[in-house]
């Protein structure tokens, strides 16, 4: 088993080069495993001639697209630590976690620039901007994709001593790869670290849960900013070989166009989506037909109201599957599963991959019925 995300990368290129990986509607661009190992490096080459040394946090801000996606997986595929910055976060707390995690680099698309070379100039945070498109043009110039293995090693050149050093880019499995601020309940932002050990086994948990294969592609719209969209949406398929169709944004009149161009197998939703596609427009028989290619579709951040779980599922004939997690654990914690027979509506389900207990306010053990809190251990 592949222990980080670099050899994971460098895995599926090696087995299935040609197979798509990311899939954008607006554009109508395909990346492949190999494309997507050849913008990993190139993305390494550009962090290495930037000076940003293995182990240092590389922020973003991107809407989704290519670049969120390719960045995302490149700087921990280069060995940095990659800080997806919330896009909707108060320019305070932005200024916060670029200076509290000794950002020095952050990549983002042309809207949020400006906000935040203001953002570094109003508030002392020494962290330059990088900017770049949202559609991955820089990552995915046709002389990178087309090259060998040989070539794209010249695109980082490296230095007598690194080299007489050894690789110090590749990670170790313990090595922290994900750096994601999270508002908790009181005070400043707080960081959780997340090692390319937690991110894999959260990846594959989900993958064995959903029993995903190279086959599987998810349709998903979740924000790179938050873990969900990293690490159900993104790694999780990555894990399994499959694909993602990854749109700009949610559109309740194009979701289900969006189904009956890519056919994928399933969806990731959280119950808003659910609810805006319940009173979207009426499908076409061209989707309905479509729908049956989905194999199920994953709600997440909140619990769907059991009417409108269930109303779902009758308009669409698309079983839900219920789930909860947390950014600590990779986004990882209860499933209800694919089976319905004895799920409870309402309830994320069981724990996944991890065991869990409830403690009473005085420490000892809740028995049922009693409210607690939830300790989770786990890999992830």
């Amino acid at each position: 088993m592949e222990p980080t995300i670099r050899a994971l990368v460098d895995a599926q290129a090696r087995a299935q080069p040609d197979a798509p990986f990311l899939l954008a509607p607006e554009t109508g661009q395909v990346v492949t495993y190999a494309s997507l190992r050849a913008a990993a490096r190139r993305i390494e080459a550009r962090l290495d001639g930037a000076g940003v040394p293995a182990g240092e946090p590389v922020a973003f801000m991107l809407p989704n697209g290519l670049s969120a996606a390719l960045v995302l997986l490149g700087a921990m595929y280069a060995g940095r630590v990659v800080a997806p910055q919330n896009l909707l976060a108060h320019e305070r707390h932005l200024a916060y976690a670029l200076e509290h995690s000794g950002t020095r680099l952050v990549f983002a698309s042309g809207e949020h620039a400006q906000r935040l070379r203001r953002i570094a100039g109003d508030s002392g945070a020494a962290f330059a901007v990088m900017e770049i498109d949202v559609d991955g043009d820089e990552f995915l110039r046709d002389g990178v994709l087309a090259a060998e293995e040989t070539e794209l090693d010249t695109l980082a050149p490296r230095s007598p001593a690194s080299r007489a050093a050894g690789d110090a880019r590749v990670p170790a499995t313990s090595a922290p790869a994900l750096l994601m601020y999270t508002s908790g309940t009181t005070g400043q932002p707080k960081g959780a670290l997340l090692s390319h050990a937690n991110l894999l086994a959260a990846a594959r948990a989900v993958a064995e849960s959903l029993s995903l294969t190279a086959q599987d592609r998810v349709l998903s719209s979740l924000p790179f900013y938050h873990v969900n969209g990293q690490c159900i949406a993104t790694l999780a398929p990555l894990a399994s070989g499959g694909s993602v169709v990854l749109p700009h944004r949610f559109s309740a009149s194009q979701w289900w166009t969006l189904v009956e161009r890519y056919r994928p197998t399933w969806i990731n939703v959280v119950p808003t989506i659910i609810a805006y596609l319940l009173n979207g427009p009426p499908l076409t028989a061209e989707q309905r037909v479509a729908c049956r290619t989905l194999r199920f579709a994953r709600s997440a951040s909140a619990p769907p109201p059991p009417a409108t779980h269930q109303a779902f599922e009758a308009r669409f004939g698309v079983a839900v599957i219920e789930a909860m997690g947390l950014t600590e654990t990779a986004s990882v914690a209860f499933t209800s599963g694919l089976a319905k027979d004895g799920r409870r509506l309402g309830s994320p389900g069981r724990p996944l991959g991890m065991e869990a207990r409830v403690r009473r306010a005085d420490g000892h053990l809740a028995a049922d019925r009693e409210i607690g809190e939830i300790d989770l251990r786990a890999p992830m």
